[in-house]
């Protein structure tokens, strides 16, 4: 099953992202298909201005910069994920992202704006996995997993 994205739409700059929000579901439900056969999940994608991403940034994470995107679980424990039994969806948590942080970042690697956009979208849902890059080997396996969902969503790349 798809992932179900709620969006919430700050940004109001230029630049805005063209990611076919659908696209990266269905890349996505093979990944969720695996974690919970069966059962459908939600999450909120939020863009906002880069003065709103420095804030939570600091506010959630002590680091007062800016940043491309941050994730909120809401089932993280010290032990990994903990899902509610029996729930028909289940919303995995918040991911925000500053389409001006990845625009600018994506021009000076001299990369595909939209792809980032889509990637970075990638990675905070899977930081909704309990997915981290605080070890080599942990990194390894999320960007392994991030590669294989993004390259799934070429052919879709219009947020809707």
């Amino acid at each position: 099953m798809p992932l179900r994205f709620d969006i919430i739409d700050e940004y109001d700059g230029e630049r805005k992202p063209s990611v076919d929000i659908d696209a990266i579901a269905r890349a996505l439900s093979a990944f969720t298909d695996k974690k919970e056969g069966g059962v459908r999940f939600s999450a909120v994608l939020s863009l906002v201005p880069r003065e709103r991403m420095r804030e939570l940034n600091a506010r959630y994470r002590d680091i007062d910069e800016e940043t491309d995107v941050l994730s909120f679980p809401l089932w993280e424990t010290e032990e990994g994920l903990s899902f509610p039994e029996g729930w028909e969806e289940i919303p995995l948590g918040d991911v925000v992202i500053s389409p001006e942080y990845i625009f600018e970042s994506s021009i000076s690697g001299n990369l595909d704006y939209n792809k980032e956009t889509a990637l970075v979208i990638i990675h905070g849902i899977l930081h909704l996995f309990c997915y981290d890059h605080d070890t080599d080997e942990r990194k390894r396996e999320m960007w392994r997993e991030q590669d294989a969902i993004l390259s799934a969503t070429q052919g879709g790349l219009s947020i809707h």
